[in-house]
C-alpha cells in the first residue's frame, strides 16, 4: 500500500504513531497521546528525565515541492498549544516537570520510507 492512498486521518494516525516510536528509542516515557479538552488536542504527551514534553506531529506526503510539514506549526499553533500543556498540566495535577514544546515532522516517500525530523524545544 502507498502512503498516498492514505486520507489524511490515516496518515496523521501513522504519523503519530512512527514519531512515539521514536520517543521510546529515544528513552522517552510516553504519558499520553491525543489528549483532548475543549481546547483542543495534544498530540503526544511525554517524560524526558525533568521535562514534561509535549509534542506536535506533523505529517505530510512527499510531493516534488518538497514542503516540510514543521512550517505549518504556525504562531498560533503555538500559542494554542502552550496553553493546551498549561491545561493538561493543571488537568493531571502534574509538578515538577518543567514543560518542553517539540515538534517531529514526518515526511512519507516511498512503499515503507519516511523521513522523521525532531525539533525539540521547537518554541
Amino acid at each position: 500500500m502507498s502512503w498516498r492512498s492514505f486520507n489524511s486521518r490515516e496518515l496523521g494516525i501513522t504519523g503519530e504513531q512512527k514519531a512515539a516510536e521514536y520517543l521510546v528509542n529515544k528513552g522517552y516515557r510516553i504519558r499520553e497521546r491525543n489528549y483532548r479538552c475543549q481546547s483542543g488536542e495534544i498530540d503526544i504527551v511525554a517524560e524526558d528525565s525533568e521535562y514534561i514534553v509535549f509534542v506536535e506531529v506533523k505529517s505530510r506526503v512527499e510531493t516534488s515541492e518538497k514542503i516540510n510539514p514543521l512550517i505549518s506549526v504556525t504562531k498560533t499553533k503555538q500559542y494554542r498549544l502552550r496553553k493546551l500543556g498549561e491545561i493538561f498540566l493543571n488537568h493531571r495535577k502534574i509538578k515538577g516537570y518543567q514543560p518542553r514544546f517539540d515538534v517531529i515532522g514526518i515526511t512519507f516517500s516511498n512503499e515503507d520510507q519516511f523521513e522523521l525530523e525532531h525539533i525539540e524545544n521547537a518554541f
